[in-house]
């Protein structure tokens, strides 16, 4: 087995621990200077791990001239003297470590930020996790197929089953309360988990529902593998069918006009539902589309799985590739600049497209990744389905 990957998160003394690169502009120098003429700050790295740390990035800000230089250097030894070697390597100050505490000393630069990079184990699930989300204050939420349950893991990587689900939940969701919804693949129902923990069954769909979205109004669409069609479900737990889709959809989003938009895995297409049902073929996809997601112009974005690639398709329905990712794509997700992210479940990692079609591989994962999501820092997280627990990638 291989060693879990971890990833270094800052945490200024006497503070707690960050997900994002910590500003210290407001630190207060640490009194027990090197010399009079040097400040020293502190950065706390208690109770981390250093396995799977990746690089140290530095974003320094030149007292005499208040232009921000970024600096990046390679961590070769995946340890704390590793990182350490790292930050003097960008010969910007002097970088020592006691302990778990590195030591940063200059006369001449301010540290604006500093980030490490890499991946790590952000904390563990339910048997066999799918679906994967996030609420507003950096809680993740995972669908546990093997166990019925959903998982709920805190900023700071604490686990707790949050209630229990139907029979093999995949997909999940969340409303602006805190509401958990899955669909429960076997049953053929929605779930629905308060924040509580207090566990219902909001209501039926057709066959074999296998993700899950949710409009501004609460009303819960489901794509139905086995059925190739669309439920919708009021927040009152009434049922209807919205319309029909490609063969087998096993991925769904909406836009901000409620249309819905199915990933078809079976004919390799995207079809979209208006509100008042009205279904159409809007383009054509790579291999086997499992994920979708879209973005703010209206361009819909599918992980193909079996073609190890990501499609595009305009409001047009004009379709392209948009690049490569790892082995067998499943979930995506995309960000404020229009990144795409997909969690590959073979390859066990993470791939990044830009806009225009750069693709990188940007971190590894446990065994099996298949659902993605991100944070308001462009942390990444996957749910792993193979190791029961979830991975966070810090870019």
């Amino acid at each position: 087995m291989k060693a879990l990957d971890s990833q270094i998160n800052l945490r200024v003394v006497n503070n707690t621990a960050l997900p994002q690169p910590v500003s210290i502009l407001a630190i207060v120098p640490n009194p027990n200077t090197a010399n009079n003429n040097n400040i020293l700050y502190e950065f706390n790295f208690s109770a981390q791990s250093y396995v799977g740390v990746t690089n140290v990035n530095a974003y320094i800000s030149n007292t005499s001239n208040p232009t921000i230089v970024v600096y990046n250097a390679p961590v070769t030894s995946q340890s704390i003297q590793g990182v350490v070697d790292a930050l003097n390597s960008l010969n910007q100050g002097f970088f020592s470590f006691s302990g778990t505490t590195i030591y940063v000393s200059s006369n001449y630069y301010i540290y604006s930020n500093l980030s490490i990079s890499g991946s790590s184990i952000f904390g563990t699930t339910g048997l066999f996790p799918n679906g994967i989300t996030i609420d507003s204050a950096g809680n993740i939420y995972t669908a546990n197929g093997n166990s019925n349950n959903v998982s709920k893991i805190t900023p700071s990587g604490v686990s707790t089953i949050l209630g229990t689900t139907g029979v093999s939940p995949t997909g999940i969701t969340i409303d602006s309360s805190g509401n958990i919804y899955t669909a429960n693949f076997t049953t053929n129902n929605v779930s629905k988990i308060t924040p509580s923990g207090v566990s219902t069954i909001l209501g039926s769909a057709t066959l074999s529902p296998d993700a899950i979205t949710i409009d501004s109004a609460g009303n819960i669409y489901t794509a139905n593998t086995n059925s190739n069609n669309v439920s919708k479900i009021t927040p009152f737990g009434v049922s209807t069918i919205l319309g029909a889709t490609g063969t087998n959809p096993s991925g769904i989003t909406i836009d901000s006009s409620g249309n819905i938009y199915t990933a078809n895995n079976g004919s390799n297409n995207v079809s979209k539902i208006t509100p008042l049902g009205i279904s159409t073929i809007l383009g054509v996809t790579g291999n086997s589309p499992s994920g979708i997601t879209i973005d703010s112009s209206g361009n819909i974005y599918t992980s193909n799985a079996g073609g190890n690639n990501v499609s595009k398709i305009t409001p047009l329905g004009a379709s392209s590739i948009l690049g490569a990712t790892g082995s067998n794509p499943r979930g995506i997700t995309i960000d404020s600049s229009g990144n795409i992210y997909t969690a590959n479940q073979v390859s066990n990692n993470v791939s990044k497209i830009t806009p225009l079609g750069v693709s990188t591989i940007i971190g590894t994962t446990e065994n099996n990744p298949l659902g993605i999501t991100i944070d308001s820092f462009n942390n990444i997280y996957t749910s792993n389905f193979g190791s029961n627990n979830v991975t966070i990638i810090v870019q």
